[in-house]
Formats: C-alpha cells, sequence, structure tokens
C-alpha cells in the first residue's frame, strides 16, 4: 500500500491542490492534522474521498517530531511506502507514470524527487518500516539511511508554491531563531550551520551567512553540502563585493569535491570582477571541463545542490566579458555564441 502523508495546520486554500497532486498514485491520503482552524479537513475530504486517513498531532514547533509521527501512522495503516506531500507542494507526474509500478521496481529506502527546475531535490518517498527517521526542528533531513539505499526517482517532479515576501521574512527569521539555539546544541552536526547561513543570506545578512557557511565546511561533513558551503559562502562574499575572499573560498570547496563545477564558474566571475582577467578565463574553462554542456558534469553523481546555469552556459558568459575586457572581440563573439548554445540545451534539458 502507498499512502501520502501531508502536515497541516490551517490551509484550507491550498490542501486541497496538494492532495489532488497524488491522489491518483496512492492508495490512502494521510493528514496530519497539527491545529487546524479553519474548513481545512472538509477540504481534504472533500478531494481525497474515501481515501483520506486523519491524524493529530500536537505542534510543538519540531518538523522532524510530526514528519517521524506521520511515518509511524502510514505505517500502522498498512503502509509499505508513504509519499511526502506537503500543503505547499504539487507533484508533477509524467504521462502515464505508474508510482506503484516505480516502487516496486527500485531497492532503494529513500527516494529523492527532484523540483520542477531541477535545481535540488528532495526526500520525498519512505520505504516502511522505516529504518531512517527525520532530524532537525526546521529543514530538517533523514537520518540513518547509507548512499546505496537513496536514489532520485524519475518521472516525477514536485512544484513548490512561491510565497510572499512578509511570509518569507518571517519564516527565515524563525529558522534564524530556531538554528542559532540549534546549532549551539549541535556544534558538530554540518547541517544545522549550513541552513542557518541560507537563513541568514535569505535576511540579507551576509557576513553572518559566511560564517555559518564556512563553520559546515570545516566540520567536514557530506562533500557535497560541504562544497557548497563554500559556494554560498563565496556568493555572500560577492554581494559584499570581497572578490578574492569569494575565490579563496571556491578554491576551498574545490578541495572538497572538485567535481562541483559551480564553485570553479563562480571563482571565474569574482576574478573577473577583480580584473583578474587571466585567472578569469583558467576558471571558466575549469567549469567548461566538469559542466553539463560541453563536459563531464552528466558523469558525477548529484543528490543535490546545483545551479544549472553555472553548468550551462555561465563559463561562456564569464568568458565573454573577460575577452571583451581583454580587446580580444573574436574570442568574446565566439564565447557569446556558445553561451546561447549552451543557454538553449540548458532549457531543452529543463523540459525534459
Amino acid at each position: 500500500m502507498i499512502v501520502s502523508t501531508t502536515l497541516t495546520a490551517s490551509n484550507a486554500d491550498i490542501i486541497g491542490d496538494a492532495l489532488a497532486s497524488v491522489a491518483g498514485q496512492v492508495d490512502r491520503c494521510l493528514v496530519i492534522d497539527t491545529g487546524a482552524r479553519d474548513d481545512t479537513l472538509e477540504v481534504a475530504r472533500r478531494v481525497a474521498g474515501d481515501k483520506l486517513l486523519v491524524r493529530e498531532f500536537a505542534w510543538r514547533s519540531d518538523f522532524a517530531a510530526a514528519r517521524n509521527f506521520a511515518l509511524e501512522a502510514a505505517q500502522q495503516a498498512g503502509a509499505s511506502w508513504a509519499v511526502t506531500v506537503d500543503t505547499d507542494e504539487r507533484l508533477l507526474f509524467d504521462a502515464g507514470f505508474d508510482l506503484r509500478a516505480a516502487l516496486a521496481a527500485t531497492k532503494a529506502n529513500v527516494l529523492l524527487v527532484d523540483d520542477e527546475a531541477g535545481y535540488y531535490g528532495k526526500e520525498r518517498i519512505v520505504r516502511l518500516p522505516a529504518a531512517v527517521r527525520w532530524v532537525g526542528p526546521t529543514h530538517e533531513a533523514l537520518s540513518g539511511q547509507r548512499e546505496a539505499e537513496t536514489e532520485t526517482l524519475a518521472g516525477v517532479r514536485f512544484r513548490e508554491l512561491p510565497k510572499d515576501e512578509a511570509t518569507l521574512r518571517r519564516k527565515f527569521e524563525r529558522d534564524v531563531a530556531i538554528l542559532r539555539k540549534h546549532t549551539r546544541q549541535h556544534a558538530k552536526e554540518p547541517r544545522w550551520h549550513y541552513y542557518l547561513g541560507a537563513s541568514h543570506h535569505d535576511l540579507g545578512q551576509y557576513a553572518a551567512a559566511i560564517d555559518a557557511f564556512r563553520a559546515c565546511a570545516a566540520l567536514g561533513g557530506w562533500a557535497e553540502e560541504g562544497a557548497w558551503a563554500c559556494y554560498r559562502a563565496a556568493d555572500c562574499c560577492c554581494a559584499l563585493q570581497r572578490w578574492t575572499e569569494a575565490i579563496e573560498f571556491c578554491a576551498r570547496g574545490l578541495a572538497i569535491r572538485p567535481a562541483t563545477a559551480e564553485l570553479a564558474w563562480l571563482a571565474g566571475f569574482a576574478a573577473y570582477k577583480a580584473r583578474r582577467y587571466e585567472d578569469a578565463i583558467a576558471w571558466s574553462n575549469m567549469a567548461v571541463v566538469n559542466g553539463l554542456y560541453d563536459g563531464a558534469g552528466a558523469g558525477f553523481a548529484r543528490k543535490s545542490f546545483r545551479n544549472l546555469t553555472a553548468l550551462y552556459e555561465g563559463p561562456y558568459d564569464v568568458l565573454r566579458w573577460t575577452f571583451k575586457a581583454l580587446g580580444n572581440a573574436e574570442a568574446a563573439a565566439e564565447a557569446a555564441r556558445e553561451c546561447e548554445a549552451a543557454k538553449r540545451a540548458r532549457e531543452a534539458a529543463q523540459r525534459g
């Protein structure tokens, strides 16, 4: 049995479309009521019909606790797979896609689903009984899975509803407050430093974000995350026009995970801004070699954390402006042509 799980409070305006996006692919729709005070459950019942299951969970500002409760409730309902779909998410299945057949064919215990644009993936499908548990009060993640037991599910993506500026700011401020406390309590766990940095970044607090990203990278955890923490730190340095420091962060990230072509691209951009044109060319060529347009990027496994523009046309854009600054019109024109071709390739890849 396949059961979708959805945490909800007062979300009558959006829960219907969330459940409708998955109801046709699952046997039951499990809704975890964390304190709805509107007609959320009535909307869920209209959409899911006889497939609806409702369980109550007293909210205590801990997303991992609520998600673990959902896994346990799904198992108690007889599920062999739990599919997470939040109220602000929509699952998008390819035409003719059969989730039951896909799950029967996989040996993985945890499946990631990519976002609609292909920039990152989320852990969204878990085999039951679960050998993993959610951890973290916010930006929660599954703990306990092994690399070989996790894969990305092809044929389905998710779309996340946009939030208005005021809602986003409240979320980021909430996450900073939660994660400051959590990083003090779990100082040696890199994930929480990363997301503290991400929340500071989203509030425009770049110096604080750099400190948090630096702490994440220094802890020597998951290589992909550590390298991307360096990328995010470098991006913050660029926002502050600290070009040399940005390049240093990129080099540090490449030492952690050399296949991260985005780091070489960003180093090239920072070098161009610093008028270190020879370095900008060298970094950009490195990005091309490990990118997805005319490089070996497809040969490097990537779970999450990607910038598709940097993996396709970004290096050529840096080369175009660098050659223009050097007065090499012919090389600039060639880089511009490659940039447009790479952009078309990215757009085609995103369309699937």
